[in-house]
């Protein structure tokens, strides 16, 4: 089959935290992408960054494609990697109409050979790019602007560091383009110092600049798709042509809980417990003082994110300012039947990865913080909670 006539995969890779799904979501509303389909290579449990690509943030089913989107999280994107996607890919192949491409957006935590030849084993498609996301913000505080990456800097003695290097290091060896985003979070010298050690690391990739997600799909046309035999060749010069799908020492650790977290708790938590071996935290949760937000938790390195993506329907349905119809009212409670007694659909969902004893550690820290049963009995009676988070949150469009 003629390379012309196979659908072209787009593979979003890098490093936890690096903007990937930020892009995606900017890419996704390009008209040109409008029927691209989306596979989300992820090691949570939970399938976030799925739900957040769906439209209007649909439920998603482990190792199943869901209208235009495939979610490959938990065992699919580890030791179910190959036999998940050899069906999605199928699946993606009998659409109507035919996707203009597939965008797949992989965890910071995965092999890139796997995953190369796991996307490549259905003829009908070929790989166009395998693009690395870079944080310019995270290259310069953790690793010396890269120079750690190539071997200047010690990695030091911290297992997190070497663990992260490795990943990221790994991931730039097979990257046909760079992107360093967030360089709006450093100053020019220090992205030009960046990529100069970058193209040194990877001297065949086209390396390009994103700040607040303003680089486009289509600037990057010119570069030509990576040639599958030389990658093949590379996994084999580095060993990796059995490697896992995902780091080996990484591992996802989930909190479910309906309680609220108290706000000065959880962000004295924030400020005093996070350790080096914890890459990401993603998930939704709710705070006492903002009862009404269903707000998006994103984590990585150093750097949180609380941002508002909807409303809890047990806040909608009081229906304080007469919006909702009797139909609709009714529609709601029936929705709500089912729901937590005293705190409806509001609830607390994370996957925190990372390191394990890093993981354990701060779990058991958050799980500390949600509110006691004395501090839940004064947020049904209305007292307020100390709030040292911003009054004003960015809300997810």
């Amino acid at each position: 089959m003629a390379a012309h006539s196979k659908l072209p995969i787009t593979v979003l890779s890098g490093f936890l935290g690096s903007g990937k799904t930020t892009l995606l979501r900017r890419w996704r509303r390009d008209d040109a992408l409008r029927d691209a389909a989306l596979i989300v290579h992820d090691l949570s449990e939970l399938g976030i960054d799925a739900q957040l690509l769906s439209d209007e943030g649909a439920s998603t089913t482990p190792g199943e494609l869901h209208g235009r989107v495939a979610a490959l999280h938990g065992v699919h994107a580890r030791e179910q990697l190959k036999p998940s996607l050899s069906r999605i890919l199928k699946q993606i192949a009998s659409l109507n109409p035919s996707p203009p491409q597939v965008l797949c957006e992989s965890t910071g935590a995965a092999r890139p050979w796997p995953l190369i030849s796991a996307l490549t084993q259905n003829e009908s498609f070929f790989l166009r790019h395998f693009i690395v996301t870079v944080d310019a913000l995270n290259l310069h505080r953790d690793f010396a602007d890269g120079r750690i990456l190539t071997g200047e800097v010690s990695r030091g003695n911290d297992p997190a560091l070497i663990q992260a290097a490795e990943v990221l290091a790994e991931q730039i060896a097979f990257a046909s383009i760079i992107i360093l985003t967030k360089v709006d979070t450093v100053s020019k010298s220090v992205v030009d110092a960046q990529v100069r050690i970058l193209q040194k690391l990877q001297p065949k990739a086209s390396i390009g600049l994103s700040a607040q997600a303003g680089l486009l799909l289509s600037q990057l046309d010119p570069t030509p798709a990576p040639k599958l035999t030389n990658l093949k060749i590379q996994a084999e010069q580095l060993g990796l042509t059995n490697s896992a799908a995902t780091a080996s020492k990484v591992e996802a650790t989930i909190i479910r809980d309906p309680r609220p977290f108290h706000p000065a708790r959880l962000y004295d938590t924030v400020q005093n417990q996070l350790g080096t071996g914890l890459y990401r935290t993603k998930g939704y949760l709710w705070l006492a003082s903002r009862p009404a937000d269903v707000l998006l938790w994103q984590q990585s390195g150093s750097q949180i994110a609380l941002e508002i993506t909807g409303y809890w329907r047990s806040e909608i349905l009081k229906n304080a300012e007469g919006r909702l119809l009797p139909e609709e009212v009714d529609l709601l409670k029936k929705r709500m039947e089912s729901a937590h007694p005293l705190f409806g659909d509001r609830h607390a969902e994370l996957t925190l990865i990372g390191l394990p004893d890093a993981c354990n550690t701060f779990a058991s820290a958050l799980r500390s913080a949600f509110c006691s049963e004395e501090e839940i009995v004064a947020w049904k009676q209305g007292e307020s909670f100390e709030d040292p988070w911003p009054k004003t949150l960015r809300q997810i469009e």
